[in-house]
């Protein structure tokens, strides 16, 4: 199995790719033992990779670390084309290292055991949620008045009645510009 980023091979031995899509929910019994959750949304896709380098294969590690402290202009994390089968059955075309990279002398191998973890940028159903409307939102009103109505005593909708703080305000404003004697 190969790992391409940006069309980098990721030098290394044992190579073993885990896809994992978290579904996030939130329990809605309360104190009942109701079963019902609600569904709020998928979260980013990731990759586990696992892999061995060996010491004397030290140039791979420099390699994988400078891809991993690579940023943009913008000083973000570099946002890196992937190629993997295990990343292509999941729908993953765009990650970027996340969760940091670890590597530790293997026991009885003159070798490292690097793990890291890639995670999904700009994916399909991210790019969905932007480009989705967003919710029409009703004007609410009380129950035996329709909006705009109650409240009023002047009759006139263009001069609506002013609350007792906003009268203060208008006051304190006319008082500033100068348009009413004290």
């Amino acid at each position: 199995m190969t790992l391409l980023l940006d069309g980098q091979k990721v030098q290394g031995k044992n190579l073993k790719v885990t896809a994992n899509l978290r579904i996030e929910s939130a329990d809605m019994s309360g104190q009942t033992s109701n079963t019902d959750k609600a569904h709020k949304g998928f979260k980013p896709k990731t990759l586990a990779v696992s892999l061995m380098i060996p010491f004397v294969d030290r140039v791979q590690m420099i390699d994988l670390m400078r891809l991993a402290e690579a940023t943009a202009s913008g000083g973000e994390l570099h946002l890196y084309r992937v190629v993997n089968d295990t990343a292509e059955a999941f729908g993953v075309r765009q990650v970027e290292f996340s969760e940091g990279v670890s590597a530790r002398e293997a026991d009885n191998l003159k070798a490292w055991l690097v793990q890291f973890t890639l995670s999904e940028r700009e994916s399909n159903p991210e790019k969905v949620e932007g480009r989705r409307a967003g919710n029409k939102v009703d004007a609410q009103g009380a129950p035996g008045s329709a909006v705009g109505e109650g409240g009023s005593n002047s009759g006139s909708s263009d001069n609506p009645e002013l609350s007792g703080f906003e009268k203060v305000l208008g006051r304190v404003d006319k008082w500033l510009g100068g348009s009413e004697q004290t």
